[in-house]
């Protein structure tokens, strides 16, 4: 589990009415989190399971599921995941991405041969930051520097957290969210933010999971070392993401092992040097004849 998955994971688990009720529009009167049995060891379960009774009588599962980058096969794993919670549950499923960071690739569906799937992708880069903090929900607040507007709004966003009347663990765990999550949109954050509250965030049981997983967000090398691994990836994302597309635009949709194999090159330079190839290709098979399959460094 990645970093910013589990500050996520932690802000949710203090906020998901308020994340319902924002992120999707339903009017919430109860929720819960619910958990299903595990069936095998290799068995996965959606990220964000939660019981909800609107405010009308309404039951049924909310799957919310995080997505820090857009993952291709995530569509095909939510579809599982929705079928899953039916059967077990007998209630009806919505089921919604949550979106980190901005995709030209991301869609709100998938589609084969016999199936069509629908779900809802919430693009936390094209909200607006400023509708937050004027609704004062301030356990939202770590999602602020992800909006549009939001680094602007960050020492507010945190000041307001940080001073509301939330439990001091609540706080704790929040701001340590809002530390790594900022870590996405900028560098300089996560480290002002650590510096100012750092009594505090070390408190929280996210910090104490990113020690044990080895991801150190210290005040000095940590924090930089963390920043620098993000900034990386989000660059490799970025390039298979241009790659695809760039693809698409010239063959049309692409198979899906094909999407796969480009998503396991994890060598910037060898996305653009098939970036090159894939102008002078002369059909879809001569470049996916040059695309190579496994994990590329």
């Amino acid at each position: 589990m990645g970093a910013y998955d589990i500050a996520s994971k932690v802000i949710l688990t203090h906020c998901r009415k308020a994340a319902v009720e924002f992120f999707l529009g339903i009017p919430v009167k109860e929720c819960e989190l619910i958990d299903l049995p595990q069936e095998t060891a290799t068995l996965s379960q959606a990220d964000f399971p939660i019981k909800v009774i609107t405010k009308e009588g309404h039951a049924f599962i909310v799957l919310l599921e995080i997505q820090s980058r857009w993952e291709t096969d995530m569509p095909l794993r939510l579809l599982g995941y929705d079928v899953r919670y039916r059967l077990k549950t007998k209630l009806p499923v919505q089921a919604a991405i949550i979106l980190l960071t901005k995709s030209k690739t991301a869609t709100d569906y998938f589609e084969c041969e016999s199936i069509t799937y629908r779900f809802r992708v919430v693009r936390i880069a094209d909200m607006d930051a400023k509708e937050v903090i004027e609704r004062g929900q301030v356990c939202l607040n770590p999602f602020v520097p992800l909006m549009r507007g939001g680094r602007a709004l960050f020492d507010e966003a945190e000041e307001a957290l940080y001073f509301s009347d939330l439990g001091r663990s609540q706080k704790s765990d929040l701001l340590t969210g809002m530390a790594l999550l900022s870590g996405l949109i900028a560098g300089d954050l996560p480290k002002r933010l650590l510096e100012r509250r750092r009594d505090i965030i070390m408190e929280s049981v996210a910090y104490e999971i990113i020690k044990n997983e080895g991801i150190q967000y210290g005040i000095q090398q940590g924090i930089q070392q963390g920043i620098q691994q993000g900034i990386q990836q989000g660059m490799v994302k970025e390039a298979q993401e241009m790659l695809i597309e760039a693809a698409s635009a010239r063959f049309g949709t692409l198979p899906s092992d094909l999407e796969n194999a480009i998503s396991l090159i994890n060598s910037r330079a060898s996305l653009k040097d098939l970036m090159r190839k894939l102008m002078k290709a002369e059909s879809l098979d001569g470049f996916a004849e040059l695309v190579p399959k496994g994990n590329i460094e």
